[in-house]
């Protein structure tokens, strides 16, 4: 065998929901647990849920080693949140975190031979653990790719390799280690090639004693470089090897960032304008368990409709997310997970304050923030599209007798990220309130923060703009809000909120994309690429009464190492072959194969507006027939084959049907106003949602954004002193639940759990003083 193996092990697991007594054991019988293949989630199937499965699960497989002299390790891209891992019974290592890499040494556990592998997975919250908060959903598992690596003893570290580039000078940081019990004399030899190229190489004499790790530094010139950029994405790759076969491939590109105050971004010396979206991980029915062929995709919608930027909301992304945007041509804002969504006095679940309030949980919770974050910049340093590093996403959101501290661990972030890499700026994500824009090298303003923040002084970006709950087809236009649409010279860009629909714990939240959970795109996605790309767009379905079913794919051949998948779509049209914006739903089956949905051998498809979609997967090869039918239409069928790994033979497996319980939000009545946006007539009327002033804002109307659905409990709103005025309180769509004279003293509105996502001030016979207003409700 080569003295590098990497292999992924995605294929052929057990799992099984709770935490059963012995599991651990090679011997014990897992014959009654589900079979499974990775990425895999707890909550398959998952359609976007406001609940979702907390709890633990474990898995299990066996693997092969037939060389255990070697070196050998187990890659995990991704485990929500609390992984533990066992080999033939050794508990090997435990992970915290659910959103970074890592590697464990099992050299010592493993034997020749068939190796028995058990990891037990919880997504528990825990107040010690980043995210606190967050208004995703955290469903648990083995939710992105497990390999396994056999090495020399002497080796390049994991993910040990930094490149840097300065003009045409490649600059090459490189951890070896000797795991071995004798020192080791030899020779690195370095090539960097462009297309399959060399242009140039080095080498040196490398001495490493047993035990010893060290990083070696040289450099490579290179007679001319061509730039990364989104219109020329030009990547280079460096091969490394040791002269006893240890290889490692990377690939970087040159190419140079800075953000300015007064001029904004430059890319490659040159001012350049970012336009972008946010994008969260999940995929319709599959939830975070999401394959590199849907990060493609992904990544590919937001370039097609003439975007330059993803936001990675609000967590690492899997590292294929940024080798996408390498390859394709996007820039990538990548961030860490000290994540806010308005918590206070709610221990205990997802919507708790950002940062710790009680003494006890603060040192371990700033320690996995500070891990997180080195893992994200070790893995990711080479990806020339990323641009920033982000500390947070509105760590705001805080309890108010812990903001200094939360203040103290952004800066301790920002600090390390500047020593892990000095070469991109360490940016403060959601940085709109309370004074956290001043702690980074780059302030992003969420929601009202566009309106409230101009020509600060500090570079700045509008890292989202135009929440708008929407269902397809939605409405041909653009989401642009308070001056977001006017380019300013000292603002970097601005980047949309958001690209897809996403699961959320809070209600309607989740249908906030341009793009469905289908991935299917809303018309406003179309608005944007005829505005930036001059492509009309397309005409849309005609209603009437379909006539046919058209069963379509991406592609006609998928793998099965759990990295591929194919996209489906279904289309209900007319004699001529046109979409008809007729409503039903489509079943698709598979009828021969080992391929699969989210929810098993066939499903169910929501059609809208005359088209419906599915990503379709398996762990076999073989060929896949597949059939749509819907009641009254000629069913259509399509034909997928599935290459590499075991053949699918009709082998009985037992197919989860999805998680034993949810949980939700909880209930109780609380603050939701507190740090809220606010858009207004006139001046800014942030104070009336930041209760930090007793000086009153004046106008004629104000919108308060809950950034999602509430069930509203009580309005309070407090008015200046001045004239007796009318006004109105409305919730969403105009619906009016009070209304009076400012001169009657404060207004409280009483409400029997009223669904709402906005909440307006209006005074409908000019401008009155308005100082606060606070919604609760749950």
């Amino acid at each position: 065998m080569p003295s590098t193996c990497k292999s992924l092990i995605n294929r052929s697991w057990k799992f099984t929901y709770g935490d059963p007594s012995g599991a651990t054991e090679p011997g014990y019988d897992d014959s009654d647990w589900y079979d499974i293949g990775l990425p895999h989630s707890f909550g398959q199937p998952y359609f976007m849920e406001a609940g979702f499965y907390v709890g633990r699960g474990v898995y299990r497989r066996d693997f092969v080693v037939e060389h255990p002299d070697k070196r050998v390790a187990l890659e995990f891209q991704g485990v929500f949140q609390d992984a533990e891992v066992y080999v033939n019974g050794h508990h090997v290592g435990r992970h915290l975190g659910g959103y970074t890499a890592f590697e464990m040494d099992v050299s010592e556990a493993v034997r020749p031979g068939i190796n028995q592998l058990t990891v037990r997975v919880s997504n528990e919250w825990n107040p010690r653990l980043a995210p606190r908060a967050g208004e995703h959903v955290f469903n648990g598992g083995i939710y992105r790719d497990v390999s396994l690596i056999v090495s020399e003893k002497v080796r390049f570290a994991w993910y040990g390799t930094a490149v840097t580039t300065d003009g045409n000078r490649v600059e090459i940081a490189t951890e070896l280690v000797n795991d071995g019990d004798t020192p080791f004399e030899g020779q690195l030899d370095a090539v960097v090639s462009l297309d399959g190229v060399e242009l140039a190489t080095v080498s040196a004499h490398i001495s490493l004693e047993a035990g010893e790790a060290t990083t070696h530094r040289t450099q490579l010139l290179l007679d001319e470089v061509r730039q990364w950029h989104p219109a020329t994405p030009v990547l280079y790759q460096l091969d490394q090897r040791l002269s006893n076969g240890e290889q490692a491939s990377t690939t970087f590109g040159f190419r140079t960032v800075e953000f300015t105050t007064d001029g904004g971004f430059f890319l490659n010396g040159e001012h350049y304008l970012i336009n972008g979206a946010n994008v969260h991980q999940d995929h319709a029915g599959w939830s975070d368990a999401v394959s590199h062929a849907g990060i493609r995709r992904d990544v590919a919608m937001i370039k097609e409709c003439g975007m330059n930027f993803i936001r990675g909301s609000h967590y690492p992304h899997h590292e294929q997310f940024a080798a996408e945007c390498d390859r394709q041509g996007l820039l990538f804002w990548s961030e860490l997970h000290f994540w806010g969504v308005g918590g206070h006095d709610a221990e205990g679940y997802w919507n708790a304050s950002a940062y710790p309030p009680h003494k006890e949980d603060q040192a371990e919770f700033e320690e996995s923030c500070m891990r997180a974050l080195a893992e994200m910049i070790r893995v990711n340093r080479n990806h020339p599209s990323i641009i920033v590093w982000s500390v947070s996403n509105e760590p705001f959101f805080t309890d108010a007798q812990v903001m200094p501290e939360a203040k103290k661990l952004i800066t301790r972030l920002v600090d390390l990220a500047h020593q892990l890499d000095p070469t991109r700026p360490a940016a403060v994500g959601g940085a709109q309130r309370g004074g956290f824009d001043q702690l980074g090298d780059l302030a992003g303003y969420n929601g009202d923060g566009a309106a409230l923040f101009h020509q600060p002084p500090w570079p700045s970006l509008v890292t989202e703009y135009g929440s708008a709950i929407e269902n397809r087809p939605g409405v041909y236009g653009p989401r642009y809000t308070d001056g977001v649409e006017i380019e300013h010279a000292w603002r970097a860009g601005i980047a949309l909120w958001c690209a897809f629909h996403h699961g959320s714990i809070i209600t309607d939240m989740s249908r906030m994309g341009f793009i469905d959970y289908f991935r299917v795109p809303l018309r406003s996605y179309y608005w944007y690429r005829n505005k930036l790309r001059g492509i009309e767009p397309p005409v849309w379905p005609r209603e009437g009464t379909a006539r046919a079913l058209r069963l379509s794919s991406d592609t006609e051949t998928i793998g099965t190492d759990g990295t591929d998948d194919a996209y489906l779509r279904v289309e209900l049209v007319d004699e001529s072959g046109a979409v008809i914006s007729d409503e039903r739903t489509v079943t698709i089956e598979v009828l021969e194969g080992g391929g699969l949905f989210p929810t098993g051998t066939s499903i169910e498809l929501p059609v809208v507006d005359g088209i419906g979609a599915i990503e379709f997967r398996s762990h076999y090869a073989g060929v896949n027939v597949l059939r749509a039918s819907a009641e009254g239409l000629e069913p259509a069928t399509l034909t997928i084959l599935a290459t590499g790994g075991p053949e699918w033979t009709g082998q009985p497996r037992k197919l989860p049907s999805g998680p034993p319980s949810l949980r939700y939000r909880p209930g109780s009545e609380r603050l939701l106003s507190a740090n809220r946006p606010v858009f207004s007539s006139g001046s800014p009327a942030h104070n009336v949602t930041d209760y930090s002033t007793e000086h009153g804002w004046s106008g004629e109307w104000v919108r308060v954004d809950l950034e999602g659905a509430w069930r509203l409990r009580r309005i309070e709103v407090r008015f200046g002193e001045g004239a007796d005025v009318p006004f109105v309180i409305e919730t969403d769509d105009g619906a009016q639940v009070a209304a009076g004279l400012t001169g009657g003293g404060p207004a409280r509105v009483e409400l029997d759990a009223l669904l709402a996502h906005e909440v307006w001030v209006r005074f409908p016979a000019g401008p009155a003083e308005l100082i606060e207003v606070r919604v609760y409700g749950h």
